[in-house]
């Protein structure tokens, strides 16, 4: 009887239960992705030397903060300004035809860049406080054009420094070859000091008149116990008037003793 032999089962071939491959196409970088991961990036970077930027500016100059231009516009020459020396005033930002408006703008751009709802950031909240201040007064046509004048003030003192006439025009060979620092930067230097200084008086004034209040009160406070003190002495003065019509009554009645002779030896 011929054996008969089991056949060996043969490796399946079947890829049901297999690992997929990754395909060509899972390995291949999405560049869109990339792109965005990168811009997503580089608006935070920014987003944050934005704070950066806005806590260093000097915060009593709103131009300074909000990054608007402070200088009087170059484009104005010395018979312009003799004709209309305001023009130096209403070119202060060669942008700003419309004050409020340029300022506006700005801030809403710089805000919602910053904005604390759309940047975690410790010191978002104060930069962009910064931001609505600075905006708060720009439109503010008051405190625009007096912030204006104490511009025009140290073009003037940058000038006069220099030998130079207050309506000498920025495009004046003069004005152009100062260097060191240059010309626009002295103004912004002269225009911090100012501020500085008038910020200075500012408090010393409200010093003065918090100590001159201080003393108005206390004299007034002095006065007011010293009245006080005279209604109650009067007062009291009234309650013991009965009393001392008694007395003075009994004294009265008792008279004066009559004095007694004393004998004197020998007499």
């Amino acid at each position: 009887m011929a054996s008969t032999s089991t056949p060996t089962p043969t490796p399946s071939t079947s890829t049901s239960n297999s690992i997929p491959s990754a395909s060509t196409e899972d390995l291949v970088f999405d560049e869109a992705e990339i792109e965005r991961i990168l811009n997503s990036e580089a608006t935070l970077v920014s987003r944050e030397a934005e704070v950066a930027r806005v806590l260093k500016a000097f915060r009593m100059n709103p131009y300074d903060v909000l990054q608007l231009d402070f200088m009087p516009s170059a484009n104005l020459t010395e018979s312009d300004i003799r004709k209309s020396p305001s023009s130096l005033r209403f070119g202060v930002h060669t942008d700003r035809v419309d004050g409020m408006l340029c300022a506006e703008k700005t801030y809403r751009k710089k805000s919602l860049l910053i904005h604390p709802d759309k940047l975690k950031h410790e010191q978002a909240i104060e930069a962009f406080d910064l931001l609505k201040k600075a905006q708060t007064e720009l439109v503010d046509p008051k405190r625009r054009e007096a912030l204006d004048n104490i511009i025009l003030d140290a073009r003037m003192l940058v000038l006069r420094a220099e030998g130079m006439a207050p309506i000498t025009p920025d495009t004046s060979p003069r004005v152009t070859s100062l260097t060191n620092p240059d010309f626009r930067e002295r103004i912004r230097l002269k225009t911090k000091e100012l501020l500085i200084d008038q910020e200075l008086r500012r408090r010393r004034v409200n010093k003065m008149t918090m100590i001159a209040e201080g003393a108005q009160a206390k004299k007034d406070e002095e006065a007011l116990e010293k009245r006080k003190r005279k209604m109650e002495d009067d007062k009291r003065w009234e309650e013991t008037r009965e009393d001392r019509v008694t007395d003075w009554r009994s004294f009265q009645k008792g008279g004066k003793k009559k004095k007694t002779k004393t004998n004197v030896l020998g007499s």
